[in-house]
């Protein structure tokens, strides 16, 4: 009977022993999957769905001016003396909106929409009436654009420059921050010359990035045009109901399966996601990839080491805004006859019509050549760089900072009076810090996964040494049966 008894237990034992094995192994991971699946998808009714298309919480948005100190002198050709000025803090609430979805190939699409308010409370001591001395962004771009394409052009736009402006003596102006930033700067098209006339008629068919009084009148600010208005192009993206590994990359924008700028087959087709979802179960080192529409291209954050935030434990990832001269896949980014900038720019020309580079701020982890063109810049990882932590298992951002800078490249334009004499360099404008941490709430949420996962890990074990403590006292149980045997043998035998 007691090695009968021996037996079960050991068969029970090793039965336990083998279904922890499975259930760590195959069965929770599988019902790990299906849950996670149920939240990390955009079909509506998710949990992930409304807060994908409507983030319940304010993103920090700050803007950084620089104010041009030696205004005259840069038109006399010395080199622009910079100071920065900032931050204006806003709050930016973001909104996807007029979503239709796709049941045939489990697709939604939308616009996106921000909303920003200025908070002069959280702007140390700033209020946005500070005056500056920066370049009329507006003006400065078209003539930049019109070098670009054609130069011999030039005397016409030196014209309508004197005309809508009203004979400017400098493309620096002095202006109220916050004009520059919200209100923005008049673009009178009510003028009646030739020149004028022309370049207005053009102004007027590429006006969604002004502000409109009336048919003649324009606004130019940063973000005031934007503010609270739904994009024009519509972004199409997966819903990841499919296969959720799959949630929120992008397939189509603008009506176009592919970007159709760059004429490259690899730098034309979109990689990554809309960049506000990402896939959960991120493997170690895997890159973190999305689409910025403004800039046509895909981006992507790079794995630096592991980390840890509010006690999770995290994946650390940088962001370098790259080099087409060094890095070979990047190279269909400036295809001829574009001439290559250097590393840690981006060229946005062929992809916005306006002659505008982006870079880190203060042209951190850049060609020092851009450096030494201006003074006053002092590049810093602390203040300038782009991170993230990541979550690997809901594939969830729980902090992040991104940071980017606009400049203009500016040159000597001999037919336009007031640059004929203007200095080479890369003109930095403004840059922006768009940053978010998940409030505890949110992270409550992710916690009960993590939660999850433990007590699934915790049962795993208990069922292993569960097994293998029976293994052991059924060994025990038949160790001592036969031993009892063999005294009973001997005894017999006497």
């Amino acid at each position: 009977m007691k090695s009968s008894g021996a037996m079960k237990l050991g068969v029970g034992g090793v039965g336990l022993f083998v279904f922890g094995v499975t259930f760590g192994l195959v069965i929770f991971p599988e019902i790990l999957k299906f849950m996670v699946h149920q939240q990390v998808n955009l079909k509506p009714g998710s949990q992930l769905r409304p807060l994908w298309s409507k983030f319940p919480f304010a993103l920090d948005f700050r803007i950084y001016l620089f104010n041009v100190t030696n205004a005259e002198e840069v038109k006399n050709g010395a080199k622009p003396k910079l100071h920065e000025v900032g931050p204006y803090y806003f709050e930016e609430w973001q909104e996807k909106v007029d979503l239709q979805d796709r049941e045939d190939d489990d697709t939604v699409d939308y616009t996106v929409k921000n909303k920003w308010f200025f908070k002069p409370e959280m702007s140390e001591g700033l209020t946005g009436e500070e005056e500056l001395i920066v370049p009329h962004i507006f003006m400065l771009a078209m003539v930049m654009t019109i070098v670009r394409e054609k130069a011999s052009m030039i005397p016409l736009v030196s014209k309508a420059v004197d005309s809508i402006f009203k004979n400017p003596d400098n493309v620096f102006v002095r202006v109220k921050a916050m004009d520059v930033i919200v209100n923005g700067l008049p673009i009178d098209c009510t003028v009646k010359d030739l020149a004028g006339s022309a370049v207005c008629s053009e102004i007027k068919k590429n006006s969604d990035e002004l502000m409109k009084d009336d048919e003649d009148m324009f606004r130019f600010s940063l973000i005031g045009a934007k503010n609270d208005t739904p994009t024009k192009k519509r972004l199409r993206v997966l819903r990841g109901v499919n296969n959720q590994m799959d949630v929120g990359r992008v397939v189509e924008y603008d009506g176009k399966p592919n970007i159709s700028t760059w004429g490259d087959k690899y730098c034309d087709t979109f990689n990554g996601t809309d960049g506000t979802v990402f896939h959960p179960f991120f493997k170690e080192k895997e890159d973190i990839v999305s689409f910025a529409p403004d800039i046509c291209r895909s981006l992507s954050i790079g794995y630096e080491r592991p980390s840890s935030y509010k006690e999770f434990n995290t994946a650390r990832y940088t962001a370098f805004l790259g080099d087409p001269n060094t890095i070979p896949w990047q190279k269909c980014y400036c295809p001829p006859p574009d001439t290559c900038l250097g590393k840690g720019l981006i060229d946005t020309y062929r992809c916005t019509g306006v002659p505008i580079v982006l870079s880190h701020p203060h042209f951190y982890l850049g060609d020092e050549t851009y450096l030494r063109m201006v003074h006053g810049l002092n590049p810093s990882k602390d203040k300038h760089e782009i991170w993230l932590e990541f979550e690997p298992l809901t594939g969830v951002p729980l902090i992040a900072m991104k940071r980017i800078q606009v400049n203009v490249m500016v040159q000597k334009v001999e037919k336009f009076k007031i640059m004929k004499n203007f200095p080479e360099a890369l003109l930095p404008l403004f840059w922006i810090e768009e940053g978010v941490a998940l409030p505890d709430w949110f992270l409550d949420q992710i916690r009960g996964e993590h939660t999850m996962v433990a007590v699934a890990c915790y049962l795993q074990w208990i069922l292993m040494i569960g097994g293998i403590g029976l293994c052991g006292i059924a060994g025990l149980l038949q160790f001592e049966a036969n031993q009892k045997s063999k005294k009973f043998e001997v005894t017999k035998a006497s």
